[in-house]
């Protein structure tokens, strides 16, 4: 892995699960750790969903090993969320592959 390329920053958001007052649960997300990165896009993709269109971007980031990461987890990067789908460890862990998507409803 070459670290140079590591050069955009993204948050890694925690899933909190809370109760509020009416004791539904909520999911929230927490900001982990803020760390360099390299950001790749790959293919996306529009269909049609519940009557909306929606836009869907596969986008995978590079990041150095880091041990607290999950698939439950999210990526904030550049004002938009990516969902964590995938883990992959690149070589013999010199770095984590993050295969993420970024949903946006047009309407």
């Amino acid at each position: 892995m070459n670290i140079g390329r590591l050069d955009k920053r993204i948050t890694h958001q925690k899933r909190v699960d809370t109760v509020d007052a009416w004791n539904h649960s909520v999911v929230t997300y927490a900001n982990q750790l803020t760390l360099w990165a390299s950001v790749n896009f790959k293919a996306g993709k529009e269909s049609q969903s519940a009557e909306q269109r929606v836009n869907i971007d596969r986008v995978f980031f590079t990041i150095r090993p880091h041990n607290d990461m999950a698939v439950t987890d999210r990526i904030s990067y550049a004002g938009a969320f990516y969902d964590i789908h995938a883990i992959e460890t690149i070589g013999r862990g010199s770095g984590l592959r993050l295969i993420t998507t970024r949903r946006d409803n047009d309407e």
